[in-house]
């Protein structure tokens, strides 16, 4: 935008006819000689999956029965997949560019199928507990005697040096 208003340029037009002859000043001016002519890209191990590299991924941890929940969904191992992974194990959830979803665990995609949530009972909104019933005290209980009578009970159980033998 800046090299555009160095330049004077103000319409599209005029854009359009300068911008392909940027790139050709900016690599005089900054192009490198690489130390060696030789491409640095290197071939694509046949081991390796793209589209299990370029994916969306995520953590989850595994539920009872291999199951987990993502984007709103219950998912489970797929029928052809023998492979158990205890619960409660965080395990990559990855998302592949054409929308299929997979566990990644131990370097090794494990293929994932949607499955119904299941279905919790309703409680029964109108069913409230009930207040317990008032509890009252044995007839002896202390708390039932007379003001005198509760004192004279404490006073004949206090521990004296006397009583010992």
């Amino acid at each position: 935008m800046l090299e555009l208003r160095l330049l004077g340029i103000s319409t599209i037009e005029e854009a359009n006819e300068v911008l392909p002859k940027l790139p050709e000043k900016h690599n005089r001016k900054f192009a490198v000689q690489p130390k060696q002519a030789d491409s640095a890209y290197m071939k694509l191990d046949p081991s390796v999956k793209l589209e299990h590299v370029f994916t969306a991924r995520e953590y989850r941890k595994l539920g009872h029965g291999n199951t987990l929940s993502y984007n709103g969904k219950v998912y489970t191992f797929a029928k052809s997949c023998k492979i158990r992974i205890e619960p409660r194990t965080t395990v990559e959830v990855r998302e592949t560019l054409s929308g299929e979803v997979l566990v990644w665990h131990n370097g090794q995609a494990i293929p994932l199928m949607e499955t119904e949530k299941p279905l919790r009972q309703p409680v029964d909104p109108t069913k409230k507990a009930e207040p317990a019933p008032p509890r009252k005290p044995a007839a002896n209980h202390p708390w039932r005697l007379a003001w005198s009578q509760n004192k004279q009970l404490h006073r004949n159980t206090k521990f004296t040096p006397s009583q010992v033998t």
